[in-house]
């Protein structure tokens, strides 16, 4: 399936030896062993001594299964008593595209890092909605009980490594600093650092596929991901680079989502989200 967005043609790939092939339509990264150093006003985000979860929402414009699921992602991100204890990510995959409906949001790279993490807890099946919490899949999301006990759970484990965020506003783009370390009983070798540039108050007006005729309304749209970034062999890791801003955003609809992650099994060992920075 080839789709047009935004004047470019974009194809399926698949993921490449081992990498998680994950390509932003919208941005320009800049990765390295940098000083963090700035004269622009900045703000930023330190992690905790617990786990954050991260939960994935993997859907599609395309699928008539995926609105519910995206509505209770939007609940979750707004929910007072889980600020700063989730960090929610939706994930539009481009395999939906096929029937019709070209989904603005999709990227093959999407899709491609469903496919791997599905294949590290042993399954080769992937669906939509799919919901991946810390890297593995629940088929309860939509249990609320359920749900906030898997949050708990992590929330209550000691964190696994040390993560700082900071975000310094330019004209048109984000410049984007993330260190920290792993705890020293983690080896660093398997171990990929992740950035999200995501995006909320998004709607679009579906004319085909199997939402034909519907209004769709989305939050925490996944716009960019880079990753994964290394890790040295002490466990520390530093990296400079930036996000462009997409050209129907508001910089308050935005934000930016880091998280450390462990290649082999998928399991995430702290995540940390940064809400738009006044320029």
């Amino acid at each position: 399936m080839r789709c047009k967005v935004s004047g470019k043609i974009e194809e399926s790939r698949p993921w490449r030896g081992g990498q998680w092939i994950c390509l932003g339509l919208v941005g320009l990264a800049i990765t390295g062993w940098l000083p963090f150093t700035a004269t622009a006003a900045r703000c930023q985000a330190q992690s905790g001594p617990m786990q954050t979860a991260l939960i994935e929402l993997y859907t599609s414009e395309g699928c008539s299964s995926c609105p519910p699921a995206d509505r209770w992602l939007a609940d979750l991100a707004t929910q007072p008593s889980l600020n700063g204890k989730i960090v929610p990510l939706a994930l539009h995959v481009d395999y939906w595209d096929r029937l019709g409906w070209c989904d603005r949001f999709a990227q093959p790279g999407f899709s491609a890092r469903q496919r791997t993490l599905t294949a590290g807890q042993g399954s080769t099946t992937v669906f939509t909605p799919q919901v991946m919490i810390n890297g593995h899949t629940t088929l309860d999301w939509n249990r609320d009980t359920v749900i906030r006990q898997s949050i708990a759970t992590i929330n209550a484990q000691p964190a696994k490594a040390d993560l700082t965020l900071e975000i310094l506003p330019a004209p048109g783009a984000w410049r984007v600093q993330i260190q920290g370390r792993l705890q020293p009983r983690l080896s660093p070798i398997h171990t990929g650092v992740f950035a999200a540039l995501y995006q909320n108050g998004l709607s679009s007006r579906v004319t085909a596929g199997e939402n034909a005729a519907r209004q769709l309304h989305h939050e925490r749209v996944t716009r960019e991901l880079i990753g994964p970034l290394p890790v040295a062999a002490d466990g520390r890791f530093a990296h400079d680079f930036r996000f462009r801003r997409p050209s129907d955003a508001d910089s308050h609809d935005l934000g930016v989502a880091a998280f450390i992650q462990d290649q082999t099994d998928g399991h995430v060992w702290q995540a940390l989200a940064l809400t738009a920075c006044r320029e």
